[in-house]
């Protein structure tokens, strides 16, 4: 699986193994991520003043696991929270993350994982 810089709603990304987050002892974004070849989906967006302590430590990573999560993507660029609080709001509202819109009851059990190519600003 390639390593790189991924990009969310204009928002860029260092995109890593899903089991290397533990790096990143810093404050930041970071995405849960299913990659299929080129192709990624952003499946739940979070933030946090200790990325390697928080992107585990939620309940939403198992539910991430199940859905197929293989890729963890890091922005540990915007360390002041009322930036991160902002930018999250702005990839949920842009990017759609399945598991963000059903933790704030805004999407349907049912609802199909929208699937984002690699292309800069891909949702």
């Amino acid at each position: 699986m390639d390593r790189g810089d991924v990009d969310w709603a204009g928002v860029p990304f260092l995109a890593v193994h899903h089991h290397d987050g533990g790096l990143f002892r810093q404050p930041g974004l970071f995405g849960l991520v299913r990659r299929r070849g080129d192709e990624r989906t952003l499946l739940y967006v979070g933030e946090a003043e200790n990325i390697a302590a928080a992107h585990r430590a939620q309940a939403i990573w198992e539910e991430a696991l199940a859905l197929g999560l293989n890729e963890l993507n890091v922005a540990a660029h915007v360390v002041e929270r009322i930036d991160r609080l902002l930018l999250r709001g702005h990839i949920v509202k842009r990017c759609e993350p399945l598991l963000n819109l059903l933790q704030e009851g805004h999407a349907p059990l049912a609802a199909p994982l929208p699937t984002y190519g690699l292309r800069a600003g891909a949702c």
